[in-house]
């Protein structure tokens, strides 16, 4: 069974988070806002990035900490997470892939999202590739980070009916809004809830329900 973070008897202690991002940060973003307005009672540590990115803007206009990674990244990722011993490592549009020693370290306290039902269109635009092969139905898909690429056990799906009249970009529009809908909801419940991992397969251990 694993437990990530077990509140105390006051509630004053709150789990830590770390979100690592490369991108434009939308969903670092509605983490931030869902922290800042007690939707998820979290204390959001601080940002890593990798690269100069629209992320850093955000962090900065909530006064959140942030980090570019000096090189090589894994080394300096690996030391502030160390320095901060965060109870959850969220990646939101994180574009590395986490080496296997620290993967091995943490699990299972990475997360990542996905823009597509694993394990279809696995890797880089994800969206590009469903939409490319003419799905009728895709998604979305958190999972816990493990050695491979977006082939961790699954947390949570939801899916997509594909209209065949959207472009490209509705498409991808009304996926990140399910991301946005969905993913720090699914953080929180990883940071209440009890679960366990068998195999490749993901189970919570109480009756609560996202």
């Amino acid at each position: 069974m694993y437990r990530l973070f077990r509140p105390g008897v006051s509630g004053s202690v709150k789990p830590r988070i770390v979100v690592a991002a490369s991108g434009r940060g939308s969903n670092f973003e509605k983490i931030a806002e869902a922290v800042s307005t007690g939707l998820l009672n979290a204390t959001l540590e601080c940002l890593l990035v990798d690269r100069e990115c629209g992320a850093l803007e955000i962090a900065r206009n909530f006064g959140i900490r942030s980090y570019l990674l000096s090189k090589p990244w894994h080394k300096s990722f690996d030391e502030i997470i160390d320095q901060i011993n965060p109870h959850l490592i969220v990646l939101a549009g994180f574009m590395r892939i986490i080496p296997e020693n620290l993967v091995e370290k943490y699990f299972p306290r990475i997360v990542n999202i996905h823009p597509s039902l694993l394990p279809a269109f696995p890797g880089k635009d994800a969206i590009v590739q469903a939409y490319e092969y003419g799905v009728k139905v895709t998604g979305v898909t958190v999972h816990i980070v493990d050695k491979g690429v977006d082939t961790g056990p699954i947390i949570f799906q939801k899916a997509l009916e594909v209209d065949e009249s959207w472009s490209l970009e509705q498409l991808e529009e009304k996926i990140h809004q399910i991301e946005h809908e969905w993913y720090w909801r699914v953080i929180r419940e990883l940071l209440y809830r009890p679960f366990e991992i068998v195999g490749r397969k993901f189970r919570w251990l109480d009756e609560e329900g996202l």
